[in-house]
């Protein structure tokens, strides 16, 4: 009894203003189908998913403050009235018996004062307590053998965060101690939060653990984790569940020593082992086998705690709440992906207890924040959409600052540029992912803790804190694209790509992945090929392999399997069965199907793409040079030595491309089948030149060959150019428009249809 005094004393007061005065219907929020996506259904009525959140940055978290409120009440006059805050369970839960509630009502009410209707998801950070650790240091996480944590001593005030890219001291994310305190604190969250009259405010919880809340292991980027007493007992639980036997592990591991109870962690040695420059053998090396175990469950690990704070969260909330995570990050991930990505993906879809994914935008290749460069989405957002789940953005980029006047002298032309470039961008960044159907975003703004990304001169520091957007140009056009957003929603989505871009996640346990030595080809294949897809002017969707059963294939004129390396049978049957027919053109990258998770087998690789090809043994690294027709186009090369490496042995087999080291060796080339008409390229092409060569070849709609980038879906398309000047695009029911652009970077928003500027 005396633990829940605190709660209790929060709640009688806060229950004794709700008699004294009548508030409002609490509201609730859900995610339901609606004109062809997902949708975000706030009491009742669909609304567009665009947010503003503040950040987590001391001088700019707390809503009641003065910059804070002056940005909230900033875009509640922009039109929006959805609200991301941060809250951290160590805020709440302060000493082993003190749990309250008071600091979360007061975050809420900091911005009910400025915007009444707001509706607001709390961000919460679930990592335990400085204190929780010191009580329970076993269920620290570790790191490997000769890297020891590093206790965050600031020498002033920080961010609760701050220490998270180092080595942190952190509770294991397999720690069954804090999964279970943790989650005992957040159902009391719920039970009490939603009583009071901030309560009635509240719409969501978006659950954060690991690395910046973004649930990647502790210790990624640079560091492999995690080697704790904890993370071995649910690896040993984990592999019992798998193998049931001991004599079964041994058989898989090729260990006869192998036991549940003796089994440790692979070290960074023993996961870097790989039978070909790229992939690890299952059956043929005795390490591997356990890498390929332990990765699979980190990732189910990581997996199944976020769904279970979501769930708790579902089971403990009286009305209608949406649960998210950030997750589901594919592109822009440091080639890092089995050692801190998210891999479990179809596992987190497929379950009902989440809502909606997010991340942040792409920030690599090219400063994909840069005005003048194409904006991505983390994700695979069409995979994200089928599952009847909400993909949102995390913008957290400040527009480039800029002053009339610099260093005492007139600035007024080149600030007026930047103000325009900076409009631009926000434009794009804002409408690229409403036009993917099921996806939206927050701006999360560090501008009012004082994080200046680009400082330029000494206004910077002399202007004070600000957030990131407050700017009245960028306000009124912030306002006039949230009115076009609200009206897009009620039109049916459907979307305008003819370009299908096929990945897989499960591949990753399968390569060669620590920071020392990592897969040569995938930064090319994830990060580089759709960004050169984004420059050669088409529009394309991003899906996974798992989920090509259930999707509508009659969109696409062209499939481009990115890293779909690994296919089992069911893979193989819904690519015979669903892309190849209807006269599409299918582009197959590298070395498909070269495994099935079990054995490493190049002859299926020709079985897969319908070509014959033949392995090369080449000690450098590979380079493609177009063949004479071609010539306009450039060398395409990869990024290391690669083994495997094949080359198209087939007569039947139009060459596109050889090999530099010796011109007879085909590295490109074509073959049209009965049903459809199959592209091998033994290296990813990360030119635009040649994927609109290719595309256009295959039918694909090209709305423009001018520089510029398209975004196009749900009745909108958004182009957006680096260079000014007069551009052309082509609607795809052939209507022609020019389009005469102002100097530098510009984004031109026009209904898909007839071309009309909006």
């Amino acid at each position: 009894m005396t633990k829940a005094f605190p709660l209790l004393i929060v709640l009688s007061l806060s229950l004794a203003a709700c008699r004294r005065e009548p508030l409002p219907a609490p509201h609730t929020a859900e995610v339901k189908p609606w004109q062809g996506r997902p949708a975000l259904f706030l009491d009742g009525q669909p609304e567009a998913p665009v947010f503003y959140a503040l950040t987590d940055v001391p001088g700019g978290r707390w809503s009641w403050e003065e910059v804070p409120q002056h940005n909230l009440r900033n875009f509640c006059g922009a039109g929006i009235r959805l609200f991301q805050l941060d809250i951290f369970l160590e805020q709440l839960w302060t000493a082993p018996d003190t749990f309250r509630l008071d600091l979360a009502q007061r975050q809420i009410r900091g911005v009910l004062e400025v915007c009444p209707q707001a509706a607001v998801v709390f961000r919460f950070h679930l990592n335990p307590p400085a204190w929780w650790l010191v009580q329970h240091p076993a269920e620290q996480v570790a790191y490997e053998s000769d890297t020891l944590a590093e206790p965050f001593k600031p020498l002033h005030l920080s961010r609760l965060v701050q220490d998270d890219s180092r080595l942190p001291v952190r509770a294991s994310l397999a720690s069954e101690i804090w999964r279970t305190d943790a989650a005992a604190k957040l159902a009391a969250f719920c039970r009490g939060f939603s009583q009071t009259p901030e309560g009635r405010a509240l719409i969501g919880i978006h659950v954060a653990s690991g690395v910046y809340g973004e649930w990647h292991q502790w210790g990624f980027i640079e560091h492999e984790a995690d080697f704790s007493a904890p993370m071995r007992a649910f690896f040993s639980k984990w592999l019992r569940e798998k193998y049931a036997t001991p004599e079964a592990l041994r058989r898989s591991w090729g260990d006869p020593q192998a036991t549940f109870e003796t089994i440790r962690i692979p070290t960074p040695e023993e996961r870097n082992i790989a039978s070909s420059s790229l992939f690890r053998n299952p059956k043929s090396e005795i390490r591997n086998p356990k890498c390929v175990d332990y990765y699979q469950c980190q990732h189910q690990l990581v997996a199944d705690d976020l769904l279970f704070f979501c769930k708790t969260v579902k089971e403990n909330w009286p009305r209608p709440v949406l649960t998210g995570a950030f997750y589901g990050y594919f592109f822009s991930m440091f080639n890092r992906q089995a050692a801190g990505g998210h891999l479990a993906l179809q596992q987190v879809l497929a379950s009902p207890y989440i809502d909606y994914l997010s991340g942040p935008q792409v920030y690599y290749p090219d400063d994909g924040y840069d005005p003048g460069e194409p904006y991505r989405s983390r994700s695979l957002t069409r995979s994200v959409a089928l599952h009847g789940k909400l993909w949102l953005d995390e913008y957290d980029q400040q527009p480039r600052r800029t002053f009339p006047l610099l260093n005492g002298q007139d600035n007024s032309e080149n600030y007026q540029r930047n103000v325009q470039e900076n409009i631009a961008a926000i434009r794009r960044n804002m409408l690229s992912p409403l036009t993917k159907g099921g996806a939206g975003l927050w701006f999360y703004d560090f501008g009012p803790g004082g994080m200046n990304l680009h400082r330029q001169n000494e206004h910077d520091i002399q202007s004070g804190t600000i957030g990131y957007w407050d700017h009245p140009d960028y306000l009124k056009n912030i306002k006039a694209l949230k009115t076009l957003a609200d009206a897009q929603l009620q039109r049916l989505w459907q979307t305008q790509s003819d370009v299908l871009l096929v990945c897989d996640t499960e591949v990753f346990y399968h390569l060669k992945s620590t920071r020392q030595d990592s897969c040569p080809i995938t930064s090319q294949v994830v990060d580089w090929l759709p960004l050169a897809l984004h420059y050669s002017g088409v529009a394309f969707d991003a899906v996974h392999l798992d989920d090509l059963g259930q999707l509508d294939f009659s969109p696409y004129k062209a499939v481009i399997f990115a890293n779909t390396w690994l296919l089992g049978e069911a893979d193989r049957k819904a690519i015979r069965e669903r892309a190849a027919r209807d006269d599409r053109h299918l582009f197959w990258i590298y070395a498909p199907g070269f495994t099935d998770g079990e054995t490493l087998n190049p002859a299926a690789v020709s079985e897969i793409t319908g070509l014959q090809l033949a392995p090369v043994f080449y000690e450098k690294t590979p380079v493609a040079v177009p063949v004479a027709g071609l010539s306009g186009l450039p060398r395409q090369s990869a990024w290391g030595i690669l083994d495997p490496l094949f080359s198209v042995k087939d007569a039947a087999a139009q060459p596109l491309a050889t090999f530099a080291h010796d011109r007879r060796l085909v590295a490109f080339a074509k073959k049209k089948m009965e049903d459809y008409t199959a592209i091998y390229l033994a290296l990813p092409p990360i030119d635009a030149a040649w994927w609109r060569h290719l595309l256009h070849d295959a039918g694909v709609h090209i709305f423009t060959e001018d520089e510029g980038v398209v975004y196009a879906g749900g009745g909108l398309l958004v182009f957006h150019t680096k260079t000014g000047g007069q551009k052309r695009l082509v609607l795809k029911n052939g209507k022609e428009v020019l389009l005469q652009m102002p100097e530098g970077a510009g984004t031109v928003v026009l209904d898909s249809q007839s071309g009309e500027v909006l």
